[in-house]
């Protein structure tokens, strides 16, 4: 019975199995497929009945049950310092799921960080003091550059306000640091005038904040005088030892030397346990003498935390001496060369005289900036260089030589920019080699009462420009090999002052060779005044080049690179010196005029009668009781 029924459920199975194939040829393909399709998706239902559950029907709400809102924390700071329109503005992964959950879960959420938040202690913070209005709306900057404060009263308000600032964070030291030169005895005791008014308000402060405030008082000149062996808190007694430094005419200004000594005696006012902000104020006039030591003096003044700050005088542009006024006790005042620069590590412009121009003196040309030594010093310590002073002479807008500042970094960094570009290494070779040997332009006037004088002292004239001629081929010459790395220069600065190089000894140049061929012609040939009774001949720019192409080829390459410097450059100190160039045009022209040899007794026609109030005194001879003119003392070393 069993066999028999297995038999038959196999023949059953298999009639049934043919059958089916049979019937399988007989349905179409797009019905089996859809067939397969349903029997998968209700199996995939059914297995994730199976593991949700019928309890969690809302996935999203049981991820935000789980999340301990008390772990997450905002970090104001980060708030401060990113802004609204950064990326720490954007939803997290977890805020953007949060989207789909209802609004009285999202409501509920909200509550518990608000008052979670609330309870968060934050550190105290000491009340900061409004500062007035006027600074509020100013830009104020301590970077180290030099800026111009409006003389010195300009600049101790400046001053004023950065020790505000220290106070604000805590107890300060503040080191009035003076130039004893006589020619600083007036600014010394401009500035007592105002320590009254100073002290005055930072008083009210530190009474307010009880962050004290140390005076010290120190001087220096060819040595360092500490007037208050240790800082003091009496404005009183402070005044009176700034009024009493006496004058020191040694000529010696050792301002780099007295800044060490004062950090190695005061450094302890930085210690761990004596945590002071510690400022030095350096009062003078010049650059100082000791400039050697700059970089070991910045290194310690950073490393100890010292800022050092400057109220001294603009440099003069592109040269080491500038002039400081003395005054004579009748009341007479002089002009006195004194080192003030250059503005940059080196000398960075030629010293060319100015042919044929009369009353240019390069040295009353103000950089707008203060001596690089002493700026370098104030920037890397994070001071500011003060000008109380600017050049007599011709000034410039101190914002818009910011465009133009010289390296501040290590001299290091300035000498290894420099071997990078030919143009930066054929200026510098020059520049120096102009101060090393000096040249001097030949006489344009000349006696001409008789053909012979006028021969003599064309003569005379062409020895001298032959020099000349030699050494500024030579400049030129050096210059020449700069102008394949000229346009790789990307500094301002580096651009205007190599195309003005280039374009004042080129226009030197050409007026060197112009002037030895015009008196060449004058000696073969003297020329014939046109107006009777003229005996004098002066040599003159002109806009005419009568001496030859190859002259005038030199003048279009000058005028080239001066214009370049006059249109890439307006305002700037170099723009002003190539418009000086071409405002006096390279060729020569001869002009004629009349001079009374026998009344002067010089060829030149000057005369050399010494003047009373310029170097000369009048005094009353005690033995005849005559008035005599007499030398003037000269000035003492400032």
């Amino acid at each position: 019975m069993s066999d028999f029924t297995s038999d038959s459920y196999r023949h059953t199975t298999d009639d049934a199995a043919s059958a089916s194939v049979s019937g399988t040829r007989e349905i179409p393909a797009w019905a089996v497929s859809l067939a397969v399709h349903v029997v998968v998706l209700l199996a995939l239902r059914s297995i994730i009945y199976v593991t949700a559950g019928p309890e969690t029907d809302n996935l999203i709400t049981s991820v935000v049950d789980e999340f301990d809102e008390r772990d997450y924390k905002f970090d104001v700071t980060v708030q401060d310092l990113v802004g609204n329109a950064s990326e720490a503005n954007t939803l997290t992964s977890s805020q953007a799921a949060a989207q789909v959950v209802n609004q009285n879960q999202q409501d509920e959420i909200k509550r518990e960080l608000e008052e979670d938040l609330l309870e968060i202690e934050a550190p105290p913070i000491n009340e900061v003091m409004q500062p007035p209005a006027a600074d509020l709306t100013s830009v104020v900057e301590t970077t180290g550059t030099s800026e111009k404060t409006g003389g010195v009263e300009g600049s101790i308000d400046r001053m004023t306000y950065e020790v505000i600032n220290s106070l604000k964070e805590r107890e300060t030291l503040v080191v009035w640091l003076f130039d004893e030169s006589g020619s600083l005895a007036i600014r010394r005791n401009e500035i007592a005038d105002r320590f009254e008014n100073i002290y005055g308000q930072l008083d009210s402060l530190k009474a307010e904040r009880n962050s004290p405030l140390k005076t010290a008082v120190v001087g220096f000149g060819e040595g360092v005088h500490f007037y208050t062996p240790e800082p003091i808190s009496d404005i009183g007694k402070a005044v009176n030892l700034v009024r009493g430094i006496k004058d020191d005419d040694s000529g010696k200004e050792m301002a780099f030397t007295a800044v060490g000594q004062i950090v190695n005696k005061w450094k302890r006012f930085r210690s761990s346990r004596d945590k002071h902000n510690c400022m030095i104020v350096l009062v003078t006039d010049e650059r100082g003498d000791d400039y050697q030591h700059l970089e070991s003096v910045a290194a310690m003044c950073s490393k100890t935390g010292f800022r050092v700050y400057c109220i001294g005088n603009s440099s003069p542009f592109g040269r080491e001496k500038g002039y400081v006024r003395y005054k004579y006790s009748d009341g007479y005042e002089v002009d006195v060369p004194v080192d003030q620069g250059p503005e940059s590590v080196r000398m960075e412009v030629l010293d060319l005289p100015y042919w044929g121009a009369r009353g240019i003196d390069s040295g009353r040309i103000s950089s707008g900036l203060g001596p690089y030594a002493l700026t370098r010093l104030c920037a890397e310590t994070g001071g500011l260089y003060l000008i109380a002073q600017d050049s007599r002479g011709k000034q410039f807008d101190v914002a818009l030589m910011k465009e133009y500042l010289p390296d501040y970094r290590p001299m290091r960094f300035y000498e290894q920019d420099v071997t990078k570009n030919a143009a930066k290494m054929a200026l510098l070779r020059a520049a120096e080699g102009t101060r090393l040997t000096r040249v001097s332009a030949p006489t344009t006037r000349f006696r001409a009462d008789t053909d012979n004088a006028i021969r003599v002292a064309a003569s005379e004239a062409q020895e001298r420009v032959v020099i000349l001629g030699h050494r500024v081929t030579e400049i030129v010459g050096q210059l020449e090999p700069g102008q394949k790395d000229r346009e790789k220069l990307k500094e301002p600065r580096w651009q205007a002052a190599y195309d003005l190089a280039m374009g004042r000894a080129l226009a030197l140049q050409a007026r060197a060779m112009g002037y030895n061929m015009m008196l060449a012609q004058m000696k073969v040939s003297p020329r014939i005044f046109e107006k009777e009774g003229n005996n004098t001949w002066t040599i003159a720019s002109s806009g005419e080049v009568q001496t030859g192409p190859i002259i005038r080829k030199i003048v279009a390459r000058a005028t080239e690179h001066l214009s370049r410097v006059v249109d890439d450059h307006q305002g700037t100190p170099w723009a002003y010196l190539a418009e000086l160039e071409l405002e006096r045009q390279m060729g020569w022209a001869w002009k004629e005029s009349y001079t009374n040899y026998a009344a002067t007794g010089r060829m030149n026609g000057n005369n050399n009668e010494p003047k009373k109030g310029v170097l000369f005194l009048e005094e009353v001879d005690p033995k005849t009781g005559k008035k005599k003119l007499v030398p003037r003392p000269k000035p003492p070393s400032l």
